[in-house]
């Protein structure tokens, strides 16, 4: 195969790519009956992560959390969530004024506060940073687990039974460490939550509704199943989401000229006495493609979740055994010249059509957190380069990490109130 699918054999597996939206509808969209499935993992079995939506194979329990999933978070469910986001956008705001070291560190504790008190129902007294640790290890784990090709255990599943004292089986004791850590993002908040509610502290939240519907007429719902949903909703909704704010910090310095366009309109559409509000995102088309330009932009899983296809299948001509792993290559869609002249420029214009968003927005939790989120922070805030002990400004580099997921490496900033009235409209909001 060649072009925009490319297949790659090895060690009796088969792993296909397909690079162009085209052949990507043709196969998980007209043929998603046949490659809704995940491949077999070894590794994913191994660490636990078979506990996670993401890595499920495709059967009755992969449905019943999906359903479950789909229930707490379909765009129409997602509009309860918007007064928390707001005021955590705006408690991140008066965090950001007092204390600008180490940004990356602070937007993950802020979608964890989001996420743990909708998911779990935690009260803030009770988040810290030991789940930003959680989060940052199961990114790691990820991150390096699940490259292709980069465990051996996965093309020859007896390997798992070599005694890790074994010449070269080293690589086990990183299993087992990676073992606990998954242990603990599944565990951990679940008895945080459960600990919460017996106090009378917690909010109502997704854990809550599932224990109930559990002690109801919902005999399909299981302990096991409340963990394993909760804690898919916990990673999946912070860690696009951190990565994707950091990044758009990134290119407001880089791209001085769209930071000012957002502010101007901003100005015009919220004025100063008051913070954006998610009722305004219909007004603000502009802010809302940077949203859309900073996903475009940074991929943060450049090559997605792996597909598994469940039957042979024949595309093209060619032949899709059973069992083959298909990825979808969303860093060679989301850089392609014919559908984004100049791919590689920051130019959220490009979703705009005579003024207005050219596509349909997403509804979804997570991006009406991060639109909140950005639009706040540009109507209060200037985000600049940090400028070296000559006053000269220390040039910023979208850099990316390697791996299965992708960051921005870290950067020098200098983020400051706008004007005296920003501030003060910042340390006068009720974020309570």
């Amino acid at each position: 195969m060649v072009g925009d699918v490319l297949c790659v054999q090895a060690l009796g597996h088969t792993l296909i790519i397909v690079s162009s939206v085209n052949a990507a509808i043709d196969l998980f969209e007209k043929r998603s009956t046949i490659y809704s499935d995940r491949p077999a993992s070894v590794l994913a079995q191994m660490i636990g992560w078979m506990r996670n939506l993401a890595f499920m194979r495709y059967d009755d329990n992969w449905r019943r959390m999906r359903r479950l999933f789909w229930h707490h978070f379909q765009p129409s469910a997602v509009v309860q969530y918007r007064p928390l986001q707001q005021r955590e956008a705006r408690h991140f705001l008066q965090t950001l004024l007092n204390d600008q070291t180490d940004l990356c560190g602070r937007i993950k504790l802020s979608f964890c506060r989001v996420l743990l008190n909708a998911t779990y129902g935690l009260p803030d007294k009770d988040i810290n940073h030991r789940y930003v640790e959680l989060l940052e290890q199961s990114d790691a784990n990820i991150s390096e687990a699940f490259i292709p090709g980069a465990f051996f255990v996965e093309f020859m599943p007896w390997l798992r039974h070599i005694p890790s004292w074994f010449p070269g089986a080293g690589w086990q004791q990183k299993v087992k460490q990676w073992q606990a850590q998954a242990t603990g993002v599944f565990e951990e908040p679940y008895r945080a939550g459960l600990d919460a509610m017996k106090r009378g502290e917690a909010s109502s939240s997704m854990l809550h509704e599932l224990i109930e519907a559990a002690r109801g007429k919902e005999t399909e719902i299981n302990e096991e199943l409340i963990k394993g949903t909760t804690a898919t909703v916990f990673l999946a909704g912070t860690d696009t989401t951190v990565a994707t704010f950091y990044a758009f910090f990134c290119a407001m310095i880089m791209h001085p000229e769209v930071q000012k366009r957002a502010q101007e309109e901003l100005d015009a559409v919220v004025g100063s006495d008051r913070l954006p509000e998610h009722a305004d995102r219909p007004s603000l088309p502009y802010t809302d493609a940077i949203l859309k330009e900073t996903l475009r932009w940074h991929n943060v899983a450049p090559l997605g979740m792996a597909h598994g296809c469940m039957e042979d299948d024949e595309y093209r001509g060619w032949t899709i055994p059973k069992g083959a792993a298909i990825m979808i290559n969303l860093w060679s869609i989301f850089h392609d010249p014919q559908r984004y002249p100049e791919p590689d420029v920051f130019r959220p214009e490009r979703y705009l059509k005579d003024g207005k968003l050219g596509i349909c927005p997403g509804r979804h939790f997570a991006d009406d957190a991060l639109f909140i989120n950005m639009a706040s922070v540009l109507h209060v805030f200037n985000i600049s380069p940090k400028l070296d002990e000559r006053g000269e400004p220390i040039p910023v580099e979208a850099k990316v990490t390697s791996g299965f997921l992708s960051d921005i490496v870290e950067f020098e900033y200098s983020i400051c109130p706008r004007s005296s009235a920003a501030e003060s409209l910042i340390r006068e909001t009720n974020t309570a």
